[in-house]
């Protein structure tokens, strides 16, 4: 690909996009990351400090999506950015020439330099044309490996989305749905944020894996649950909370940010349940996909193959550039 083979009514607006319009574009582009929303990067910016930009990507002056970069300034001189699974695009406009020229333009609103540092994990599946389209927009490959997730094509209906599970997890459903439980709904995290933040501070403590830190998701909660994008799903079993999850929306689709479970839970084969019961609710939401929140095969086996059982498509993408 070359700069004549670019297209050249295609621009990315800077710092123009209103709220409403970052809302409706994330909807629009269907099967979009939870990094690229506002009330994610609203949260980084209140507990992390990282100030982020908005980009509304345009051809022919009709907006096809968006790009959310993410800065601070380390000694007041060095820019600082990154840009974690985005851009987002709509469907019509998914095509490699046009994912290769907005990076290429991202590129250049942050080229690499002594004052500029630049981190991007692209939203784009892996594959030696993905890697050719990164170095022709004038990026070089970092060592830190693709970013790797499961997708719930929640557009199927219920028979669909339960014949799609693996067998094994689908016996591990129903021995849930005898096992006595019952399953309590919070659509604003009020009542359950606190309680599963207890829990799962104390499990991350024990276990040493990574996550978001408690601070942070109770900011994403202040921030998105007046948008309807909080849900929260915990079990309870002869009056005990045993299990509890969180998940996270973002325009049409959502994210399993958090789940924990203790000994009784996992007898109860309760996440099976809960996350059946997240996926039914989510349709009613209108949500159309559901993003199962990165697997790691060799770090957490056993937590991807229970991803892996509920039916997803497995997507790696094109790894960290600079």
């Amino acid at each position: 690909m070359t700069d004549q083979e670019s297209l050249p009514n295609l621009r990315i607006v800077w710092d123009v996009g209103r709220l409403s319009e970052w809302s409706r574009l994330l909807a629009e582009c269907g099967q979009s990351s939870l990094t690229q929303g506002f009330g994610y990067n609203q949260a980084m910016l209140t507990v992390e400090g990282w100030r982020p930009r908005l980009g509304i990507i345009e051809l022919s002056d009709r907006p096809i999506g968006l790009v959310v970069m993410s800065e601070r300034r380390v000694f007041k001189l060095i820019r600082v950015a990154r840009l974690h699974r985005g851009p987002m695009l709509r469907p019509e406009a998914r095509k490699p020439a046009v994912f290769a020229m907005v990076m290429k333009l991202i590129r250049k609103e942050y080229p690499s330099g002594p004052l500029n540092w630049t981190a991007v994990v692209p939203e784009w599946p892996a594959g030696e044309e993905a890697e050719a389209m990164m170095r022709w927009a004038g990026f070089r490959r970092d060592k830190a490996p693709g970013y790797r997730t499961l997708w719930v094509d929640l557009r199927r209906d219920e028979a669909a989305l339960r014949a799609r599970l693996a067998q094994k997890w689908r016996n591990a459903l129903n021995q849930a749905e005898r096992a006595g439980l019952s399953i309590e709904i919070d659509r604003d995290g009020k009542t359950q944020l606190p309680w599963l933040l207890e829990q799962y501070q104390k499990d991350k403590a024990a276990k040493r894996y990574r996550g978001p830190s408690p601070k942070l998701v109770i900011r994403m909660r202040t921030g998105m649950h007046k948008d309807g994008d909080i849900l929260l799903l915990r079990a309870v079993k002869d009056g005990v909370p045993v299990a509890g999850i969180l998940i996270l929306g973002h325009g049409k689709a959502a994210t399993y940010q958090i789940g924990w479970s203790d000994g009784a839970g996992r007898a109860a084969r309760a996440h099976n349940l809960l996350l059946w019961r997240a996926m039914q609710e989510l349709k009613r939401q209108g949500r159309d996909w559901f993003d199962l929140g990165g697997i790691l095969p060799d770090e957490a086996p056993g937590v991807t193959a229970f991803k892996r059982g509920m039916g997803g498509e497995e997507v790696e993408l094109v790894g960290a550039w600079r």
